[in-house]
């Protein structure tokens, strides 16, 4: 059920809105009433509601909106003035509040899986020995339409020198801050390739880029170099950090990546 908050110091509308007995068929609890612009606001402080309908006086609609003006998020509901008009307003916004909260689920599912597609490929740079038949599996169960695993794949290994230094002396935002302006950094990539950010410590980090289109080895290879330039860039000019880059390792395909980390695990 959504809850609305009436604003009105008119006892006619409050009426109307206390004596409608369809709230509840139409989605919505009996609202909460207050006559004024200042009950309206402490009530706002409060309690959580979706929507608010308000029909204030000149002087009263100005301290109320002031203060409305702060809470962007609050649904905005046409105040009726009669049975008919209220019913129609009511079911304007229970499917204005249901569509919210279908996209807002809908984003939180996207981020959900958008950290379980990056935690599988973190997997892989750890050194987990997925077969192509695990891999596959995963990918699918991930909706990960747009990666092709028979496609090249190149995995990079490089350190930040002075990250214990930057992160001990100079960033004040903790560690986890810190991870995750690197990985906008370093998997902010130019729409042909995705990318992954593995941070082990600052010492030692891996990358994977997997191309979007089809490419050949040696093409995903300078996509990554092209990349780890643009991101020392960055790196510079936002945190002033070098990067000291191990090496760049092109693989045939992920399913190739998966049987190196097999055969590493085997000895």
């Amino acid at each position: 059920m959504y809850k609305l908050l009436l604003v009105s110091d008119k006892e006619e509308i409050r009426n109307l809105y206390s004596g409608f007995s369809d709230w509840e068929n139409l989605g919505f609890e009996r609202p909460t009433v207050a006559p004024d612009a200042q009950s309206g606001i402490e009530r706002l402080k409060s309690s959580r509601f979706d929507a608010v309908s308000c029909l204030l006086s000149v002087s009263e609609g100005k301290q109320f909106f002031a203060y409305l003006s702060h809470r962007p998020e609050m649904l905005g509901m046409e105040t009726a003035r009669d049975e008919k008009k209220l019913r129609r307003e009511i079911s304007c916004a229970r499917r204005t509040l249901s569509s919210r909260d279908a996209s807002r689920q809908m984003k939180q599912l996207d981020d959900l899986t958008r950290a379980m597609q990056g935690e599988f490929f973190c997997d892989l740079l750890r050194g987990a020995a997925y077969d192509r038949e695990k891999i596959d599996e995963r990918m699918l169960s991930l909706g990960m339409n747009s990666i092709d695993p028979k496609r090249p794949v190149a995995m990079a290994s490089f350190r930040l020198p002075q990250g214990d230094y930057f992160l001990d002396e100079v960033w004040r935002y903790g560690r986890e801050r810190l991870e995750n302006a690197l990985k906008n950094i370093f998997e902010n990539g130019d729409g042909r390739m995705y990318f992954v950010l593995l941070i082990i410590n600052p010492h030692h980090m891996r990358l994977l880029g997997l191309p979007r289109v089809p490419m050949t080895v040696q093409e995903v290879s300078d996509q990554m170099s092209s990349h780890l330039a643009r991101c020392q860039t960055s790196l510079d000019e936002f945190f002033e950090l070098s990067l000291s880059i191990k090496r760049i390792v092109p693989y045939e395909s992920l399913y190739a990546l998966g049987r190196e980390n097999a055969l590493r695990t085997a000895h």
